[in-house]
Order: structure tokens, then C-alpha cells, then sequence
């Protein structure tokens, strides 16, 4: 699963998987566990790499579970209603819930929930959440009916090692159950994108007008790492170093239509955007300035997007 890092101990180029035997009638509680095989050379070979004793409690989601704007606090607006292959969510005190009892992955979305109701046709339905955790918001908008969903759990979960030079790069993998065979087994692909080592998108952003008409942008960075903040400093870098890119966007009808500008290898949080470069770009000075701000990693380049509008 290409999704954030879940713990700080996860600070590296690998990934995670989950596996159950959800193919047999019973939803796997009788599975045999499997192994996890991956070949580097289209097929040819495959070397294991992890191996699977507990069945991950898994499903499929029924509806698309919509955006959330309010921030960080629980989602009691949505409601997910989800196809177990294997599993049962239950419902957990307030104090567990806030504190990642029942957490899960919704396509790429992390997110708690507190509430489980068991459906008459089977299904369930989930309720009171806490949305977009360790840096997930932005998989908020892009979910759809019929996308995977996986209970976090550290025995059925795997934080499966790769290297740097193997993100980006298309590999095989079979999830062999035991007693079966490799040959018997389909491959499936998949393409690390790094996603534990990308820097969370920036927050806060803002700025202000000087006389002459230059804008100031400014936002406020955030961090992978050690980020409860439970000391009143800033959290820790947890980059090899600061940097930031911005864009400067056109819009129209309400959509960003074109790239105007790019001001790239910032190393504090704010851009100057003068009123030359304004009319340069525009023709004008603009009342209006649609721009985003990428945090930089030195291994997997441009963290999430984060926009804003002064």
C-alpha cells in the first residue's frame, strides 16, 4: 500500500501490505497465512520477502466517503458503509477512539472511526471520524464506491524493506498462501511511490501587500516526524534540509488552468511575489493570487500539495 507512514520507526523508502485468505468461504478464519514474494527481473525470479501468519481484517467500501472541511476534529457529518471480506468493526469508547483504537486505511485516506453498525444485509457502517491522519487530507477528495478498505493492525500489518532506488520502479509480487504454489499463484504489480518519506503539505497559508503592490506568501511547514507537539517548539525537521517550491496559478471558472510561475529551492516560509513579476505574468498587478507550496524530501523530491489564495 503506498500510504503515509504510520510511526515514526517507518521512516523509509518501504511500504506496507496486508494479506488474509479471503477467498475461502470463511473469510479466512481458517487461512494458513502466506508469504510474499517479489521479483525484480518481470517474473523470472522471486525472492521472499515477508511472511503473513494473522489475516488482515479487510473490505470493500460501498459508498464514496465524501470530503471534510473542518479541520481537526471528528467528521460526524460523514458516514462509510463498508463490505467485510474479513473482520468485524466494532464500535469504541470516545477517549479509544481519539487515541487510534479503531483506525483503518480508506483508499489512501488514514482515518479513526468510533462507531460500527452491523447492517442487515452485512455490511457496516461507520461513524464519527477522525479524518486525514499522519498527513492523509489529501487523499480526502478522491475517494470512490468501491475502494479498499484495511484495519490497522500491528500483527496483521507488514512494513515491507525497500530502498531508495527502487521507488518509482514497477516490480512483480505473489502473495503465495502456504501449502500452494508459486506457479499456481497470479502476480501482481506494483510501483513503490515512497510514500512514507513524502513531506506533509505546508498549513496556514496567508500573506500580505506591501505599498508598492509586492505580495508576501507564507505558510507554516509541518512534520513527519515527533509531531505532537507536546514540548510548545516547533516539531522537528525531519528533512535533510528546508526547502520549499511555489507556484503562481491562473484560473478560470473557478479552476486552476495554467502555470504562471515558479519560484523554486525557497529555504524559509515566505516568497516575495513583486508587482513586476505580477505584470509580467498577468499584465497587471493582481487583487487576486491563486498559489501552492511543496515542501522538498531529498530522496522523493515534492511532499503533498498545499494551495492557497491571497
Amino acid at each position: 500500500m503506498n500510504i503515509n507512514m504510520l510511526t515514526d520507526a517507518d521512516n523509509d523508502a518501504g511500504f506496507y501490505a496486508a494479506a488474509n485468505g479471503g477467498s475461502l468461504s470463511n473469510g479466512g478464519a481458517s487461512w494458513r497465512g502466506a508469504t510474499l514474494l517479489r521479483s525484480s527481473d518481470s517474473g523470472a525470479t522471486y525472492a521472499a520477502i515477508a511472511a503473513f501468519d494473522t489475516p488482515a481484517s479487510m473490505g470493500t467500501t460501498m459508498n464514496a466517503l465524501g470530503n471534510f472541511l473542518g479541520g481537526n476534529i471528528p467528521d460526524e457529518l460523514s458516514s462509510l458503509t463498508v463490505r467485510m471480506v474479513f473482520g468485524e468493526p466494532v464500535s469504541v469508547s470516545y477517549a479509544s477512539f481519539l487515541n487510534g483504537a479503531q483506525a483503518a486505511v480508506v483508499g489512501d485516506e488514514i482515518l479513526y472511526y468510533r462507531e460500527a453498525a452491523l447492517n442487515t444485509d452485512g455490511t457496516y457502517t461507520l461513524r464519527g471520524l477522525l479524518r486525514g491522519r499522519r498527513g492523509s487530507e489529501y487523499a480526502m477528495t478522491q475517494h470512490v464506491s468501491g475502494e479498499r478498505f484495511v484495519m490497522l493492525s500491528a500483527r496483521a500489518m507488514k512494513r515491507i524493506a525497500d530502498v531508495s532506488a527502487s521507488i518509482g520502479v514497477e516490480q512483480r509480487y505473489k502473495a503465495v498462501t502456504n501449502g500452494a504454489t508459486l506457479a499456481a499463484t497470479s502476480a501482481q504489480a506494483f510501483t513503490n511511490v515512497g510514500a512514507g518519506l513524502k513531506p506533509y503539505a505546508p498549513v496556514q497559508l496567508g500573506g500580505g501587500r506591501n505599498a508598492v503592490g509586492d505580495l508576501t506568501l507564507s505558510w507554516l511547514r509541518r512534520g513527519r516526524l515527533s509531531g505532537e507537539w507536546r514540548d510548545a517548539v516547533d516539531v522537528p525537521l525531519g528533512e535533510a534540509s528546508e526547502v520549499y517550491d511555489v507556484e503562481i496559478w491562473q484560473t478560470w471558472g473557478g479552476s486552476r488552468t495554467t502555470l504562471k510561475r515558479t519560484f523554486s529551492g525557497l529555504t524559509s516560509q515566505s516568497a516575495t511575489y513583486t508587482a513586476s513579476q505580477q505584470i509580467a505574468d498577468f499584465g497587471s498587478a493582481q487583487a487576486v493570487v491563486y498559489f501552492s507550496v511543496y515542501q522538498l524530501s531529498a530522496i522523493v523530491g515534492r511532499g503533498y500539495e498545499a494551495r492557497g489564495t491571497i
